[in-house]
């Protein structure tokens, strides 16, 4: 068969039985690899199942295959990953968005439902993920920080792209709040919470391509969750709150007695698992 001749659902199943060897959703990953190379969506790769891709196409599937058989994430690969209500554009600047960090979102909407214009700050944003998804969700004033400048061109290129002609979107360059002013009703952050024992047991294949400061959170990993939860209450207006990404066993490192915040919540994931802690100013 010449290399013109191969149908989509050949290409497809073909390269399943390649990933089987390095990814747990091989043919999803093979579907979306492919979907991109045909410039059409999952659904569209479906009415093609049975076409000719092309040679073109084919081509560049097979360099597509062969970045994901070394371990690289279909989501650099395709530079797109889909969380909450939109699809963000990622790179090896910035960490990829997961599903689990979508409990923020959804609790940060509860809370400003009622809100008019709410002033929302989400330091560590990396791709601006949570932030402009709690913006798409509730209409709000947001600030986007990083300490990364990497990170942040990453963050205004979804801005961009979600908001086009949005004013009331603001980026600052700023290790954890130095050079944050002003109060807010809503603080979110997703920190680094990867200890010295993690970074060994768990940054391997996929996650050797994230960038380490994404994940590495100190020695325990809690220490700069711990930093943020010692300043936060200087940021945040009364009766505003705070939610934070916390590791597995975020909620073993937790003080319930911090300056000017109380514990109010621990916001639990699809599996139980202790995911965020929401604390309000008091």
């Amino acid at each position: 068969m010449s290399i013109s001749e191969l149908k989509v659902g050949h290409l497809i199943d073909e390269a399943e039985k390649k990933l089987k060897e390095i990814s747990e959703t091989p043919r999803l990953d093979a579907e979306i690899l492919l979907a991109k190379a045909l410039g059409t969506n999952r659904f569209g790769l479906f009415t093609k199942y049975n076409e000719e891709a092309g040679e073109k196409a084919e081509k560049l599937f097979a360099s597509f295959l062969a970045r994901r058989m070394n371990f690289e994430p279909v989501a650099y690969i395709t530079n797109e990953k889909e969380f909450f209500e939109d699809t963000f554009f990622v790179d090896q600047r910035v960490l990829i968005p997961r599903p689990e960090s979508e409990f923020i979102v959804e609790k940060a909407a509860n809370l400003l439902k009622n809100s008019e214009k709410a002033e929302v700050l989400d330091i560590c944003c990396g791709s601006g993920c949570i932030g402009l998804s709690i913006k798409r969700a509730t209409a709000c004033r947001l600030t986007l920080a990083d300490i990364s400048v990497n990170a942040l061109e990453v963050a205004k290129i979804n801005a961009a792209r979600l908001f086009p002609a949005s004013t009331d979107i603001s980026f600052i360059q700023s290790d954890l709040f130095g050079n944050i002013s002003g109060k807010f009703d809503l603080i979110t952050a997703n920190p680094p919470y990867l200890s010295e024992r993690d970074m060994e047991n768990f940054v391997v294949k996929e996650l050797k391509f994230e960038p380490e400061n994404a994940f590495f959170g100190g020695k325990t990993g809690f220490e700069i969750t711990e930093k943020i939860l010692k300043s936060v209450h200087k940021f945040l207006k009364t009766g505003g709150h705070f939610i934070t990404e916390l590791g597995f066993e975020g909620t073993n490192f937790i003080d319930k007695n911090y300056d000017g915040i109380e514990l109010s919540e621990i916001i639990k994931d699809y599996s139980g698992i202790d995911r965020a802690a929401m604390f309000k100013k008091i």
